[in-house]
């Protein structure tokens, strides 16, 4: 008997959506045995956004109070999601009670709404790819067993972290904890706004993708004086995609007596400032 087919409300929480790749992705959301309800709003554009902030926190709120969609879906990250906690806030501040709980499946910039959900309403979060990213058709089949297993049936209670690589000496015994987390440019972000997240005896899961390391460093480091991170029980930090160190080309020598400093020099004058720092080297 086919399992029966999960209602998902899809909406943008953040930049612009490529529709192309949406149309694919919702398509294979379909073929996953999923319903997906794609609100309106998802293909508007003004400025960075899938809309105006107003649009977009009243399409989540409208699919929030929904008793027919368990499942709200981001379409994809990119910028813009925090601007929407102040309209979430207010929006609430008028209503007698809050949305039944839901599951949010997104990552990336939805961090930061998904965070107020989670406090404020109660919802889980499931940190996943989202329809509107082109990666969301390549994935393999294990990777969407697993994606539509936690979907279905999310029992977050009984997670286990396999096959973890420890930065030093492995625990001595099994820590457990809350998992809460997502992308670390926008944990970062909040730091000193009315929707700072603590982790204080949580474990705290931190990802991000295409930052350089030295921004990484500045991230952590600011985490680290917020004393955001007092009391949390463990971190567990992703594979950080793409973030590598990038190395200023700089002159070799001075330019020849009289010479005007050369606006475009060409690669054989130029020398890499320093090394280059690997990741797994310690900053």
């Amino acid at each position: 008997m086919a399992a029966e087919r999960i209602r998902v409300g899809v909406v943008a929480l953040s930049s612009k959506v490529p529709e192309v790749e949406f149309g694919l992705g919702v398509q294979k959301l379909r073929d996953l045995g999923f319903e997906p309800v794609v609100h309106p709003h998802c293909l508007n554009g003004h400025l960075f956004f899938a809309g105006t902030d107003a649009e977009r926190a009243e399409a989540l709120i409208e699919y929030a109070y929904d008793p027919s969609l368990p499942v709200i879906w981001a379409a994809r990250g990119g910028y813009g999601a925090a601007r929407l906690l102040p309209l979430l806030e207010r929006a609430m501040a008028k209503r007698k009670k809050r949305p039944p709980p839901k599951l949010l499946v997104g990552f990336s910039d939805v961090t930061a709404v998904g965070e107020f959900l989670r406090r404020r309403w109660g919802w889980r979060l499931l940190h996943a790819p989202m329809p509107g990213l082109r990666e969301f058709c390549l994935l393999s089949d294990p990777e969407y067993a697993r994606l539509v297993s936690l979907v279905r049936e999310p029992d977050f209670k009984s997670a286990r972290f396999d096959g973890l690589k420890f930065y030093g000496a492995p625990p001595k015994r099994a820590i457990q904890g809350e998992l809460v987390g997502g992308n670390l440019a926008v944990w970062a972000s909040l730091v000193g706004t009315p929707y700072e997240v603590r982790a204080k005896n949580k474990i705290l899961f931190l990802e991000d993708v295409g930052e350089n390391l030295y921004r990484i460093d500045r991230m952590a480091r600011q985490l680290t004086a917020a004393r955001a991170l007092v009391g949390v029980r463990a971190i567990v930090l992703g594979n950080f995609k793409n973030c590598v160190d990038l190395v200023p080309s700089v002159l070799k020598r001075p330019p020849a007596s009289g010479a005007p400093v050369p606006r475009n020099p060409p690669p054989d004058e130029l020398e890499p400032l320093r090394p280059l720092i690997r990741e797994h080297e310690g900053l």
